[in-house]
């Protein structure tokens, strides 16, 4: 159903976020806080698939940097931070509090941060006496990027061979899986569902399948189940199917992609988070063309109806797209110049002789 929406569920999420993790509803107006947003690598790549810097700025945000930049104080302007809960990211935002770089900081963790490193915060704020400045403390539950309505990543590296490599230690293969689980939980999080978990048994799927069975049961006995506003929503009552399935069950489809719009941009032109770059080229007669960013995604109507389709189909559609718009472009250029000519003949044109 349309409640399955990940990219929806996921903006409606951020949007909580930057207006201080309140309730958003029609009335809310973003002009009245302004705001400054600090992120991560990991969490900037999360934001820039769903929101562009206009989309920023309307809800309030006059200013985003990355938490590793140089960033000078800041007076009367809240700072909300979207990071991960890691050890060096949590060690820079002791230091900015000691620094007073902003008077107020609300901090949103992408994942459940760990208590050694919530205590390792405490520690530093207290040392420099900056708690006052500290107002919230939140973990979102949204280290996954959302690509589209039905697709997301969580975005990890090289784990098919993490998961799969007979070199690779316990250690590593437990941290791939843990952070699987985690990532799937936080998007069960964001769409605030429980499903049915099917996996088959005997391989990496499987422990994925078990862990996050164990971490969504851990999860309800606890006081802060983040389920419980659903769980009385005419949508409990239709639980998805969640199917794990690993990836060497159907190994084809990582080295034969088909003839798609979307597969060919991936493979081609190296498409990623929804945006490509067509590089420099120089024609014949010496003019260069700059590189073109362009962004690609749910907004794009072109791209969501044409992004499935065979290549040849979508050159067709482009043809018949660009003969329309010439059409169009034509009939405007030609009542314009009708009108032009009316004027002129009624003397009401600018250069109109009297």
């Amino acid at each position: 159903g349309s409640f399955l929406s990940v990219r929806t569920k996921h903006i409606e999420c951020l949007e909580r976020m930057l207006n201080f993790n309140n309730f958003v509803d029609s009335k809310t107006s973003w002009q009245e806080h302004w705001k400054i947003l600090i992120y991560d690598g990991f969490c900037r790549d999360v934001i820039s698939t769903l929101f562009k810097v206009a989309d920023l700025r309307k809800h309030g945000v006059t200013l985003h940097l990355n938490i590793n930049a140089d960033r000078q104080q800041v007076q009367d302007v809240s700072a909300i931070y979207f990071v991960q809960p890691s050890k060096d990211n949590v060690a820079r935002i002791g230091r900015d509090c000691a620094a007073g770089l902003y008077d107020s900081m609300h901090l949103n963790w992408s994942s459940t941060i760990a208590q050694d490193q919530l205590h390792a915060l405490a520690t530093s704020v207290a040392e420099c006496e900056g708690q006052s400045r500290i107002q919230k403390v939140f973990d979102q539950h949204m280290n996954f990027v959302s690509l589209d309505h039905r697709l997301f990543s969580l975005m990890m590296d090289q784990s098919y061979v993490k998961l799969n490599d007979p070199e690779v230690g316990d250690a590593e293969m437990e941290s791939t899986i843990n952070d699987i689980v985690n990532g799937l939980f936080s998007v069960l999080v964001t769409l605030g569902v429980v499903p049915i978990i099917r996996c088959p048994r005997g391989d990496a799927a499987a422990m994925v399948g078990e862990r996050l069975c164990k971490k969504l049961r851990d999860h309800f006995l606890s006081t802060n189940n983040l389920f419980k506003e659903q769980a009385f929503s005419s949508s409990s009552f239709s639980r998805p199917a969640l199917i794990i399935v690993d990836r060497s069950t159907d190994l084809s489809v990582n080295l034969q992609h088909a003839w798609s719009y979307e597969a060919m941009l991936h493979d081609v032109l190296g498409m990623n988070l929804n945006k490509l770059t067509v590089s420099e080229t120089v024609g014949e007669d010496g003019r260069r063309q700059p590189s073109r960013v362009y962004d690609l995604g749910a907004s794009d109507s072109f791209w969501v109806d044409n992004c499935g389709k065979p290549f040849p189909v979508v050159t067709d559609e482009i043809e018949e797209k660009l003969t329309a718009w010439k059409l169009e472009y034509a009939a405007i250029g030609t009542q314009g110049q009708a009108e032009y000519v009316a004027d002129a003949a009624g003397g009401g044109g600018v250069d109109g002789a009297p």
